[in-house]
């Protein structure tokens, strides 16, 4: 492969997410022919960027080869590591959220939950809030010009315990550098148990408000899926324009 077709985007995003899977660098990343498309897939692992995801459950995932890996450590950047079987429904649903926020261009930047857990892993392992801490499935950020900055956003899709609730609404209480939080799920249970949570831990939603959103319509399109907040309904594309309305008059 010639150095310009070197799959930098790709090995970029697999970096952050630990992954790469077929159906979302069709949708995200080419615009080729069906046939060209086939040949460039298997590129990647042939020309050794990538290499297959170990479980045989996962025949479509990609996940970084070590030609990949010793280029990024070059440059000071250190992968994540690759989701287990159970975990990649999970991460691939996130990373389809971000993919099409970036398409709309709607998001300056964005960090995964396993960038944090790379990130602080030494805190993480060797103390006690470190071990409770709550870090974002994602952290989007917005323009500077939006509502809210810096948005955590949680894909909830099986019920945790109550306490681990309490835990993660405390989490997000103490949080300075997060403007809103945003819950997506499609069971109505885990929302009645995140709110009755924020009201056990004393949430500050006035300071740091939490939006619930519905996950098919996150999963079709997070630029204008209703975010449902405690006294009104919300979307990120609101968030982008209301506060720049309020600037020009």
């Amino acid at each position: 492969m010639s150095a310009k077709l070197v799959p930098s985007r790709e090995i970029q995003f697999a970096a952050k997410t630990g992954f790469l899977s077929k159906p979302l660098w069709l949708e995200f990343f080419t615009k080729r022919s069906k046939s060209r498309n086939s040949r460039i897939w298997n590129s990647f692992v042939q020309d050794g960027y990538f290499r297959r995801h170990d479980s045989t459950m996962l025949t479509d995932v990609l996940i970084l080869a070590n030609r990949s890996i010793h280029e990024l450590q070059k440059r000071g950047i250190m992968a994540v590591t690759k989701p287990h079987l159970g975990q990649f429904d999970h991460d691939e649903k996130a990373a389809r959220i971000i993919l099409s926020l970036e398409r709309e261009k709607a998001i300056g930047e964005f960090i995964t939950e396993a960038e944090l857990k790379r990130k602080h892993w030494l805190w993480i392992k060797a103390s006690r809030d470190g071990k409770d801490a709550k870090f974002p499935d994602l952290t989007i950020t917005l323009p500077i010009a939006a509502k809210f900055q810096k948005v955590a956003v949680e894909v909830e899709q099986s019920k945790k315990s109550y306490d681990r609730y309490k835990k993660i609404m405390s989490s997000y209480a103490g949080v300075k550098d997060i403007d809103a939080v945003i819950f997506i799920s499609n069971q109505q249970s885990i929302f009645n148990s995140i709110s009755r949570a924020m009201k056990e831990v004393n949430y500050p939603s006035w300071e740091r408000p939490v939006g619930f959103g519905e996950m098919d319509h996150w999963l079709k399109d997070p630029l204008t899926a209703p975010i449902y907040l405690s006294r009104s309904t919300s979307s990120i594309q609101t968030w982008l324009n209301e506060k720049s309305e309020k600037i020009v008059v």
